[in-house]
């Protein structure tokens, strides 16, 4: 069993320019003018220091721009969670479609969009390996078709039809943007630039929700049409401009464009625009990935499970992507299913169901940017393992709180209100954990040659368990209501300790440095060791 995080005892002595002087004890540097933690990799750290690369220099600032073109593909998806969370509330939408808001016929129309995005994951590595890293952001064409079929629907053949197309097209542009992101991002930033593009969904959700509070007043089809014509405003951004994205450094090495691929990260990893120790160092660690992936066969799955190393690695994947925390933390209920859980609570107003969505956005999108924000100097496994323990106690709450105050007719507003509160701080604390982990964690915890394969399961996984969040979610909240919640209470009890247990830290090294991590008898407790860095003047 692993523990909290442990410190090496021994102390690495660094000279002025980072040549290892000795391993000794903590006494020996006692009057050291600096000391540094959690630094495992001499040369990355060496490179990092010896390169001035400040986010306040105008071509950062370009950088910002050019990724945020990626960051609308996390807007699109976002959209979606929130559109058919509050549209699945107004009656204009039930009536138009004859259904009643829970049940199989509306876990369906859900579900048709996660069919999609199975479907789209098939196509989503071939073309983001073969055609490029920014010709996978066409995959906004698929959105953008999909989004005016789901407008113009008039009947609910058509509108399942064009939630299809538009989970096919999302799937293709949410594979290739985080991991053209992260090749892209300088090293020093990656962290927060990856977290960053998750948490960009409640851009999406927010104007979403928005919207919603104020159509849903329309007594016709425009009420619910309106909302989702906000869909097709980020695919037509990245259309537009997908065509002056610069590419993957990365992609282009792998396919013998060096020259390529030295210009762009001279362009966007330097102050200067001239070669540092930094960009010498990703370009050599981007051939020798290259030369180890050129190897391997594209078809065969077998290697991501040849070595305990490897078996590991799958293990930290399944458990962000099944969201053995993500969809099954309990997260789905507040997605999709809000106004019910409202209901349930209480509130049957739709125009206050419609409000309090709105305002759920805002504040989870306050957690997961703030969450985002402190990637870079907080570590991941902690955060994951006490994140789901405190969502397991605040569900449980919720399903205490509705189940004496939630049914129809309660008097007691204190009770009503206090529900609602801790389902927005359930949201909060989701957004915080999770959110800006999500697509990040599966990039770090792969190796270079596992990475694209890897990535490739992160999506069917994700999709298998989307069914549970849909369907199922649909089919149990209409049955049992706020009992429900507690087969969500106890798989984050149960998320809790397996992230305690199994969970690698990554947060302090370099991708390539985990791999000594994942080479140990016990890698989650590895990760926790820290070794002092200490510089000697």
């Amino acid at each position: 069993m692993p523990t909290n995080e442990q410190e090496d005892p021994r102390t690495l002595t660094l000279d002025d320019d980072l040549k290892l002087v000795s391993i000794g004890s903590p006494t020996s540097i006692d009057n050291s003018p600096a000391l540094i933690s959690n630094i495992y990799n001499t040369e990355y750290e060496k490179a990092v220091l010896n390169t001035s690369l400040n986010p306040w220099n105008s071509r950062a600032f370009k950088l910002y721009l050019i990724v945020m073109i990626g960051f609308l593909n996390a807007v699109s998806s976002g959209f979606d969670g929130s559109l058919m969370s509050g549209i699945n509330a107004m009656n204009q939408y039930l009536d138009y479609f004859d259904y009643s808001g829970l049940g199989k016929s509306t876990g369906i129309v859900f579900m048709i969009y996660i069919v999609g995005n199975c479907v789209g994951s098939f196509f989503a590595g071939p073309i983001t390996d073969l055609a490029s890293r920014t010709e996978g952001g066409h995959g906004a064409i698929f959105v953008l078709v999909g989004s005016a079929v789901i407008v113009s629907a008039q009947n609910i053949n058509a509108f399942m039809g064009g939630r299809f197309i538009l989970g096919f097209g999302i799937a293709i542009s949410t594979t290739a943007a985080p991991t053209w992101i992260t090749e892209l991002a300088p090293p020093q930033w990656r962290g927060r630039l990856g977290a960053s593009y998750n948490s960009c969904f409640f851009i999406g959700s927010i104007p979403a929700t928005g919207a919603m509070v104020g159509t849903v007043k329309m007594n016709s089809t425009w009420a619910w049409r309106l909302p989702l014509m906000l869909q097709v405003i980020p695919p037509v951004i990245i259309i537009s401009f997908v065509w002056l994205l610069p590419e993957s450094p990365r992609w282009l090495v792998q396919k013998g464009k060096f020259n390529e691929a030295r210009d762009i990260l001279i362009e966007y990893h330097s102050d200067d625009g001239k070669m540092n120790p930094i960009i010498e160092l990703q370009l050599r660690e981007f051939q020798e990935s290259i030369e180890t992936k050129k190897a391997e066969a594209f078809w065969d799955y077998r290697p991501l499970f040849s070595s305990k190393n490897r078996r590991w690695r799958m293990l930290c994947l399944a458990l962000m992507v099944t969201k053995v925390n993500g969809q099954l933390a309990g997260n789905g209920l507040i997605t999709y299913f809000l106004p019910a859980m409202m209901a349930n609570a209480g509130v049957t107003s739709k125009q206050r169901q419609l409000v309090y969505n709105f305002a759920n956005s805002i504040l989870s999108a306050f957690g997961a940017f703030t969450g985002a924000a402190i990637t870079d100097k907080i570590g991941r496994r902690k955060r994951l393992y006490l994140g789901s323990f405190i969502l397991a106690c605040l569900l449980a709450i919720v399903a205490a709180l509705t189940a004496n105050f939630g049914e129809v007719g309660n008097n007691n507003l204190n009770g009503a209100n206090a529900s609602i509160t801790f389902i927005f701080l359930f949201g909060l604390a989701y957004s915080f954990t999770y959110t800006p982990l999500q697509a990040l964690y599966c990039a770090e915890v792969m190796s270079q040659d596992m990475r694209g394969k890897g990535m490739a399961v992160h999506i069917l996984i994700s999709n298998c368990a989307g069914f549970i969040n849909t369907f199922a979610n649909s089919v149990g909240l209409g049955k049992l209501g706020w009992k429900y919640y507690f087969v969500f209470v106890g798989w984050d009890f149960i998320a809790s300790a397996l992230w305690f247990c199994f969970g690698v830290e990554t947060h302090g090294r370099t991708l390539e440095e985990l791999d000594e991590v994942f080479n140990t008898a016990w890698p989650a407790r590895e990760s926790t060791r820290k070794t002092r860095l200490a510089a000697v003047k």
